[in-house]
């Protein structure tokens, strides 16, 4: 059976990290590289992170560096909860870091290192153009970040959209709950003008929002410990780089667990059966400053009658991701 080719684009924090494994551990998929970008963390934590997943993974894969800030957008670093709040709150035009969320070096903070802190010399952006050009509809997409990446090898060549075999974004919501404010998740908020972009590019985009990580991919006390009962370094490390996830879980809900936005998206990319309910919208993305920065508006009624540019995962069957991730980290 031949391998699936995947390029990932991530912004490697705490969920990243997992999704990144899960690929580098299926046998079916073969990752033909890694491309950073800055979101979770800065881009240079992002590449190292993205290299100690690897290492533990005892694979080589070529990680390259990316955008270290949105398209138009500033960006920073911020560390707490309660300056992350106060920002977004601001309705600031600027994009911020989310480690509060993933930690300060966005791996909970538990003293991940890697031994190599080498990244290939091409710049992700060329590397994106030239593999899709190289190998049209051969290469399978998953975005875990922020779409600048993207949207600027878009900008560079056109033509790629259609040499994409497919891509999928873990960004947005279908149900418009947002993580960062009330209306946006935070992928999308931190560069809604790259989002934009690739969501009117006619790429083919399969959306797997952060309402199927609330409802489908929360793991609480039996899973996480069902997960670290396996004894193996890989579960080891998925559950412990969650660390200050946990604990920010604990403070907001009330109860110890996480959530996996990143890694329901890739277990959807390694297995469509993941997906129970998609439909093929049309679907927004408001680049505005305000209160709805961000927000991708899905247009159900087709009110815009716009084309129906994004296939929209409305339900995914948590088992079935469970499972997955289990036999991965075995």
């Amino acid at each position: 059976m031949s391998q699936k080719k995947f390029i990932i684009d991530a912004d490697t924090g705490s969920d990243d990290a997992v999704a990144i494994l899960m690929a580098l551990r299926d046998p079916r998929v073969e990752v033909l590289g890694v491309t950073v970008v800055s979101g979770n963390v800065p881009l240079k934590q992002g590449i190292i992170n993205t290299l100690s997943t690897a290492e533990l993974c005892d694979v080589e894969v070529k990680v390259f560096a990316g955008a270290d800030k949105p398209i138009t957008r500033e960006y920073r670093e911020l560390y707490t909860l309660e300056e992350f709040q106060a920002h977004v709150q601001s309705l600031s035009p600027d994009s911020i870091s989310a480690q509060c969320v993933h930690g300060v070096d966005g791996m909970g903070d538990i003293g991940i290192e890697p031994k190599n802190k080498k990244h290939e010399e091409e710049d992700a952006i060329e590397y994106l153009v030239n593999s899709f050009n190289n190998n049209p509809n051969e290469i399978t997409l998953v975005t875990l970040g922020p779409l600048t990446n993207i949207a600027k090898a878009i900008q560079k060549d056109s033509s790629i959209v259609d040499k994409i075999k497919h891509c999928y974004v873990m960004g947005g919501t279908s149900d418009g709950t947002g993580n960062v404010s009330a209306a946006a998740e935070y992928n999308i908020w931190v560069d809604p003008e790259a989002a934009q972009i690739v969501f009117n590019s006619g790429l083919a985009i399969t959306m797997v929002g952060w309402d199927n990580s609330y409802k489908y991919a929360m793991l609480k006390d039996k899973e996480i410990n069902d997960l670290k009962s396996l004894n193996t370094k890989y579960a080891d490390f998925c559950v412990d780089i969650q660390k200050t996830l946990i604990e920010l879980t604990y403070a907001s809900y009330g109860f110890y667990g996480f959530d996996l936005p990143d890694p329901i998206t890739m277990a959807i990319a390694l297995d469509n059966d993941i997906i129970l309910e998609s439909q093929q919208l049309h679907v927004l993305v408001d680049v505005r400053d305000g209160i709805t920065r961000g927000q991708t508006i899905v247009d159900y009624f087709n009110a815009e009658q716009g084309n129906q540019n994004v296939r929209v995962v409305t339900k995914s069957d948590d088992k079935g991701f469970l499972n997955l991730l289990t036999e991965l980290v075995k």
